[in-house]
């Protein structure tokens, strides 16, 4: 029979489970479970409530035969559950993965940890996975955020559900599912990592939180109350701020463009952007070293782990971090060349047909000009425009001619050594334009995915 205060725990969780909508009854649920306290009271209490699900455990071989006492303990705890499905497990070899990647050891184990989550997702084998985060991780997380200075997107903590993952237990404390642990007796393993003060979050737990609760008893509800308060003010931010960068943000495919004056009007700029870019990875300090960059000359650049932003003469401009890999093709004749998504073609021809086609060129190429180069721009390339007399820097055309910063490395070039033949899609030399009806080339390029400015 269960205790008063674990009833109270399970008409709590009956109650954020319809508030926020968390799954129904068509889902497919899944638990992701370590065989530590929090998550094994969680797989009891998912089965006090009779919800059918299956157990989740990656097993990071971190920790040699307690490892693998935790999958074998799961194996039991499965069988045990009535409401189990079953376990779904797997082996890592996480040291190994952090050092390929040069990652830490934390990282690593959650990139393999979510791998693992996103393939088994993929794979329909859930369609909701609980995790066991509890208020008390939410306080933890409140304080590692405003230490790392995170605004108040961050100090909210962890929200209900994010893509297929579904956290039903943020209202309950720990100390609950640990009094529940205990009033039925139930077993769970000990993770010894969870004492190492080497870890912020734990840092935290063990020691700051603790001390600051013998002082202030109601601490933690008044925490937990006041970021109630904060995730419901940056419920209403976000819907304002959408609404607001509709006139001055214009996604194009891939590409996103930020009207630099509109962005500067507002008094906080820097926050202004942070809400329209955070999603693209880039932090609050870079936000604010891009106003700076807006407010001189352009052509800066920045990055985040997946994106590129360059400040141009109006606009700023963000892609995908598309860093080419500096393949060079060397082009010995007519035929065709494959610069990874820029397909070079390259036919003889006795006549000419001259069209409004940027993409395509009829040009004059001595056979001593062979072998050419289909690539990417260098520092030093330079040109002689159609046109010209003399050369010109190719940093300097591109200028010329206002191509975006964020263009200039991703357009393919034929060239000879150091100076360009044609700019595809853009401007050929004056030395190879036609002047005679011999050694007479069409050249053309196709995109798989063209560039937009």
């Amino acid at each position: 029979m269960l205790c008063i205060c674990a009833n109270i725990v399970l008409e709590r969780i009956k109650k954020d489970i319809q508030s926020y909508r968390l799954f129904n009854e068509t889902d497919q649920l899944a638990l992701a479970i370590s065989g530590g306290k929090d998550s094994v009271a969680v797989a009891h209490l998912l089965d006090e409530l009779g919800v059918p699900f299956q157990m989740v455990h990656v097993n990071f071989g971190l920790r040699g035969e307690d490892s693998d006492g935790d999958e074998d303990f799961l194996d039991q705890l499965a069988q045990n559950l009535s409401t189990c499905l079953g376990l779904i497990k797997r082996k890592v070899e996480t040291k190994k993965y952090a050092a390929e990647r040069k990652l830490s050891t934390q990282e690593a184990a959650r990139e393999l940890r979510y791998n693992f989550f996103d393939q088994l997702y993929k794979e329909e084998r859930f369609t909701k996975l609980i995790t066991a985060h509890h208020a008390s991780d939410q306080i933890e997380t409140f304080f590692i955020n405003l230490y790392r200075k995170s605004g108040i997107k961050g100090l909210r903590g962890i929200p209900a559900t994010r893509d297929y993952l579904i956290r039903p237990f943020l209202t309950v404390t720990q100390n609950e599912l640990l009094n529940y642990l205990s009033s039925a007796n139930l077993t769970h393993r000990e993770d010894n990592s969870n004492s190492d003060s080497y870890y912020l979050r734990n840092r935290f737990r063990n020691k700051i939180i603790p001390e600051i609760t013998k002082e202030l008893p109601d601490f933690e509800a008044r925490t937990l109350a006041s970021m109630t308060i904060l995730q419901k003010e940056q419920e209403l931010f976000s819907e304002l701020i959408k609404k607001e960068i509709t006139r001055f943000v214009l996604e194009k495919g891939d590409t996103v463009e930020i009207q630099k004056k509109a962005l500067l009007s507002f008094p906080q700029a820097g926050v202004m952007l942070y809400q329209i870019i955070d999603k693209y990875l880039f932090n609050y300090s870079q936000c604010e070293q891009i106003i700076k960059a807006c407010q001189g000359a352009s052509g800066k650049v920045f990055f985040s782990d997946t994106h590129q932003l360059s400040v141009d003469r109006s606009l700023i401009f963000i892609i995908l971090k598309c860093e080419n890999t500096g393949q060079v093709l060397t082009v010995s004749g007519p035929g065709e060349y494959m610069l990874e998504n820029a397909l070079l073609t390259l036919n003889n021809t006795e006549t000419t047909t001259f069209t409004d086609d940027s993409n395509s060129e009829y040009v004059e190429l001595n056979p001593l000009l062979f072998p050419l180069q289909w690539r990417y721009w260098q520092e030093g390339d330079c040109i002689s425009p159609l046109g010209m007399k003399g050369t010109k820097l190719m940093s300097d055309f591109f200028i010329d001619l206002k191509i975006p910063v964020h263009m200039k490395s991703n357009i393919p070039l034929l060239c000879v050594q150091n100076e360009v033949l044609w700019v595809s899609g853009y401007r050929i030399s004056d030395k190879i334009k036609v002047k005679h009806d011999k050694h007479l080339y069409k050249i053309s390029v196709t995109f798989e995915q063209k560039p937009t400015l």
